[in-house]
C-alpha cells in the first residue's frame, strides 16, 4: 500500500502492468512534462504514489519525492515554490512499511512488531508478557533449526483460539517469514530455502489442520517467487534518507 506524506487516505496499490499502462496513457494525453510538475501528485495521486513505491522498492534514483514538498496535496492546499527537484528529493524521507495497523482489522499486532516491542522492553521482568514471549521465542528457535512445521502448528492453535468468523489479512507464511527476518536478520535467512521448507511443512498438515487455514496461508505461487527474484527478498529495514 502506497502512502502519501501527510495524506489521510491511502492510495490503492497497483500491479506493475496496470501501473505502466496508466502511466503510458497519462504521458500520451498530457505529455512528458506532467511528471515534473506539482500537478502530477495533486491530479494523479494513485499513479504517483505507486511510482514512488516501485522506485524505492527497486532502490532507483528518481526526482519524484521532490514533488511532495511542492504539492498542494501534501501541504494543506498551499503550493510551495519549486526549486531543484533533484535537491528537494534528498530532503524527503521515504520509508516502506510492511504494515499499517490502522488499515487492517487483524487480531493483534504482527509477530515481528511484537518482537520489536518486547526487545525495547528488555528491562521488564521475564514473566511480563510471558505467553507471547514464549510463542515468539519458540518460533524463532524452530526456524534456527530449519523447523517450519512447528511454527505453522503453533499459529494454527492460535487461530483456533480466536473468535469464530474472524477474518485474517495476514497469512501464517507472512507472520513466520517476517518474524524470522526481524529476529534473525535478513542476512541469515535464505528465502528460497525457507519457501521450500514451508511448502514441505504445509504438505504435511492434516485435513483437520487445513480447516483452520485460508488460501492466503498456502505456499508462495511461482508468480510470487518470480517477483521475489525481480524485487529481492523482503528487507527487515526499508529506511533510507
Amino acid at each position: 500500500m502506497a502512502w502519501g506524506l501527510n495524506a489521510r487516505t491511502p492510495s490503492p496499490s497497483l500491479r506493475p502492468v496496470p501501473e505502466s499502462l496508466e502511466l503510458e496513457t497519462l504521458l500520451e494525453n498530457e505529455g512528458d512534462q506532467v511528471i515534473y510538475t506539482h500537478k502530477f501528485l495533486s491530479q494523479h495521486p494513485i499513479i504517483f504514489w505507486n511510482l514512488v513505491w516501485y522506485f524505492r522498492r527497486l532502490d532507483l534514483p528518481t526526482h519524484l519525492p521532490g514533488l511532495i514538498l511542492t504539492s498542494e496535496h501534501c501541504n494543506k492546499g498551499v503550493r510551495l515554490p519549486l526549486t531543484s527537484l533533484s535537491q528537494d528529493s534528498k530532503q524527503v524521507y521515504v520509508q516502506l512499511l510492511w504494515d499499517n495497523i490502522n488499515l487492517h482489522q487483524d487480531h493483534g499486532e504482527p509477530l515481528y512488531q511484537l518482537w520489536r516491542t518486547l526487545e525495547k522492553k528488555g528491562t521488564l521482568a521475564p514473566t511480563d508478557h510471558q505467553e507471547i514471549r514464549t510463542l515468539l521465542n519458540t518460533i524463532v528457535r524452530s526456524i534456527q533449526t530449519n523447523d517450519v512445521y512447528g511454527p505453522i502448528n503453533l499459529l494454527i492453535r492460535e487461530i483456533k483460539q480466536r473468535p469464530e468468523g474472524f477474518k485474517r489479512q495476514r497469512s501464517i507464511y507472512r507472520e513466520i517469514m517476517f518474524l524470522s527476518l526481524v529476529a534473525l536478520g535478513k542476512e541469515n535467512i535464505d528465502v528460497e530455502a525457507f519457501d521450500r521448507e514451508y511448502r514441505l511443512a504445509y504438505d504435511e498438515l492434516s485435513e483437520e489442520q487445513l480447516k483452520s487455514l485460508h488460501i492466503i496461508d498456502q505456499p508462495p505461487s511461482p508468480n510470487v517467487q518470480w517477483c521475489l527474484k525481480c524485487f529481492g527478498a523482503p528487507s527487515s529495514d526499508y529506511k533510507k534518507t
